[in-house]
């Protein structure tokens, strides 16, 4: 059923405007993906600042390359903080792309992923000072898989990290789209009618 009514005099269907402009929108979910990784940043360097005062740990390769046992509390501190920051990220996605807020979080998850993806290859094919990601303690879940010491740990860690980041990700394009939901229902509802003199 097609939502069709006047709005300053100018007529609005929803479901065309809908088709339109709904979908995936690149732009969108890139700047989602710019909001996560500005997130995490921030929030790493809080961390980090905080001299080891909660237990974190995002990787399990340190900076200089070495493997590290991977805590069950730092586990659970670096999902919380990725799925944060995939929450804002999607959040922006939301908003941005105005419709399928959903499906543009989820491609916020699918650009960050395939950027990480990226790194981890140019840190083995190219050199390890490459990897951006791993040199700035960011998610580094593809290059930690590929150490001579992988243990279930290591595993266990990039899947939990990988399932909060599209988890965040999905929410935050719902509560981003949800915001338009309501902006778009007021303008499409008759008590807010203006009828042109």
């Amino acid at each position: 059923m097609t939502i069709r009514s006047s709005v300053r005099g100018a007529e609005t269907d929803v479901r065309s405007t809908r088709e339109r402009f709904g979908g995936i929108d690149t732009p969108a979910a890139l700047g989602g993906l710019l909001a996560t990784i500005g997130a995490l940043v921030f929030v790493t360097a809080l961390l980090a600042a905080g001299a080891g005062a909660l237990a974190y740990e995002l990787n399990a390769i340190d900076p200089d390359g070495s493997v590290r046992e991977m805590e069950v509390a730092g586990i659970v501190t670096a999902a919380v903080v990725v799925f944060i920051s995939a929450l804002l990220g999607g959040w922006v996605a939301g908003r941005m792309a105005r419709f399928d807020g959903v499906m543009n979080g989820v491609g916020v998850a699918l650009w960050m992923l395939l950027l990480v993806a990226v790194f981890a290859a140019l840190g083995i094919f190219v050199g390890e000072e490459y990897n951006a990601f791993q040199r700035a303690g960011l998610p580094n879940w593809f290059a930690q898989l590929d150490v001579d010491e992988l243990t279930s740990g290591i595993i266990v860690a990039s899947i939990v990290g990988i399932a909060s980041l599209f988890a965040g990700a999905l929410l935050g394009g719902a509560l981003g789209e949800s915001y338009n939901r309501r902006v778009t229902a007021a303008l499409t509802d008759p008590a807010n009618r203006v009828e042109r003199t």
